[in-house]
């Protein structure tokens, strides 16, 4: 890989960067869009470089959007590819130094990329990618920049990151390979143009330090924990497909949702695990509600994962990392007190039987605070519950066709004082509605069924036989 070495200073691309190059006839061309069956559309069939005209029909006449070129459906990929599309991924996040999905690609100034540009040397990409081939010494400071990614790969792995921990799963030994060959090419950091063409040369020189290093680790099996069959690793047409669609399409969004909104992309992931955890909580408390026996009105006071309340990582006054609980506005203080107490049963029964599974997955501890605040998702109603999962004061101010939507699914709980009484579990819903549920009710205002086909004031225009809207009004 012996190469022109990098100029030390700023980041970006080295000023001792060799320069011009004329496209190699072998790379990708210029109005060609590769394939994941490894075919090349022709000039004539795929429009490109980074867009395509989509023709949509309007009223009379047809209308022309400009959409994506670099998407492929995971339907369009078998087992076997999206085991190399991860692969792809995480080689991608490696020569970026990215490793957590809130943390947006480096960029890089139009001047700056042109000023790389004009320094290139005729025929650069070519001979960049012979000398990316050949065997070399490590380059001063790739030891370096491994050491920087394994640390904080590390650290977010432990905040639950799957981009660091696939990260850490990489050797460093290929690590090392990755950075030296970055270096070797007159890059201090990999970050390809994400709005201009793919062809352009400043993006060739990514797209050829990205390709040939990732056939060098691939081929000599740095990604066997991915289950990467080497025959796609070697599919240049796929794995091109699948790097684009990664540079042009995944991380190009990313960038412009940062852009657009400062910290949007931490709040996208916070919002995401939030979903996943309150998902995983309801599928664990349904099962065991079930398996307990209750009737079918009481699960579905938990069984929407919308009823159950999201948390956030953290950290309490002595340093442990824990998961505060956001609070339930929406949700009645009975329905909280008696998920609270099934919680702790559920808890309580995990892990007397923990030791008799394989997997010894911990609880995570999840900390209530009186001064809890909303988030953004916990007054998200579920679909279909019971009226007294709902706090009364916040039911009663519904609109009346939603309010009467929701008495349709009936009582789940008597009274709270009443909890804990073994009667009301094993009734039939009219003995348990005439000894618990009516007085539970009383505290929500129901519309009636007269009410709801009334449907607002049409019962004013109905007596008004002057069609004024003054009857009675003198």
């Amino acid at each position: 890989m012996n190469s022109t070495p990098p100029a030390s200073g700023g980041a970006g691309p080295s000023s001792g960067a060799p320069a011009a190059s004329n496209p190699p006839a072998s790379g990708p061309q210029s109005g060609q869009k590769r394939t994941a069956t490894g075919r090349e559309s022709p000039l004539n069939e795929t429009p490109s470089p980074a867009k395509r005209m989509r023709k949509k029909k309007g009223k009379g006449k047809e209308k022309t959007k400009l959409v994506e070129g670099f998407h492929l459906k995971k339907s369009e990929m078998n087992p076997e590819q999206q085991n190399a599309k991860k692969a792809v991924y995480t080689h991608t996040y490696i020569l970026l130094g990215v490793t957590r999905a809130d943390t947006a690609p480096p960029i890089r100034t139009p001047a700056l990329i042109k000023s790389f540009e004009d320094r290139l040397e005729p025929n650069f990409i070519e001979t960049l990618r012979q000398n990316l081939r050949k065997t070399s010494s490590a380059n001063t400071g790739s030891a370096g920049m491994v050491q920087k990614l394994r640390a904080q790969a590390s650290a977010h792995a432990n905040d639950g990151s799957n981009i660091a921990k696939d990260i850490l799963k990489v050797k460093e030994t290929y690590l090392l390979a990755i950075f030296n060959a970055l270096l070797s090419a007159g890059l201090e950091v990999w970050c390809p143009d994400y709005f201009g063409p793919p062809d352009s040369l400043y993006n060739q020189v990514h797209e050829t330090v990205f390709l040939e290093t990732f056939r060098s680790v691939a081929g000599s099996h740095g990604y066997r924990d991915f289950e990467l069959v080497i025959s796609i690793a070697h599919n240049t047409a796929f794995v091109l497909d699948v790097y684009r669609m990664c540079v042009f399409d995944y991380m190009r969004g990313k960038v412009k949702r940062e852009e657009k909104k400062p910290g949007k992309l931490a709040q996208i992931r916070a919002d995401n695990n939030a979903l996943r955890g309150r998902a995983h909580l309801a599928g664990k408390r349904t099962d065991f509600w079930t398996k307990d026996m209750w009737p079918e009105r009481v699960i579905m006071l938990v069984q929407d994962p919308r009823c159950n309340s999201d948390d956030e990582s953290g950290e309490d006054e002595a340093g442990k990392r824990v998961h505060v609980v956001a609070a339930k506005g929406l949700r009645s203080a009975s329905a909280t007190t008696f998920t609270h107490w099934m919680e702790k049963r559920r808890i309580k029964a995990d892990e007397k039987n923990r030791g008799k599974r394989k997997s010894n997955i911990v609880e995570r501890d999840r900390v209530y605070l009186a001064e809890s605040q909303e988030s953004d998702i916990s007054s998200q109603m579920p679909e279909e519950v019971p009226v007294d999962w709902f706090n009364p004061e916040e039911f009663n101010d519904l609109p009346a066709a939603t309010r009467f939507k929701y008495s349709k699914f009936g009582v789940a709980l008597p009274l709270p004082e009443h909890h804990k009484k073994p009667d009301w579990k094993t009734m039939d819903k009219t003995t348990f509605m005439e000894k618990y549920g009516n007085d539970v009710l009383k505290q929500y205002d129901i519309p009636t069924e007269a009410e709801m086909q009334r449907a607002g004031n049409r019962g004013w225009e109905a007596d008004d036989e002057d069609g004024d809207g003054m009857s009675g009004v003198e």
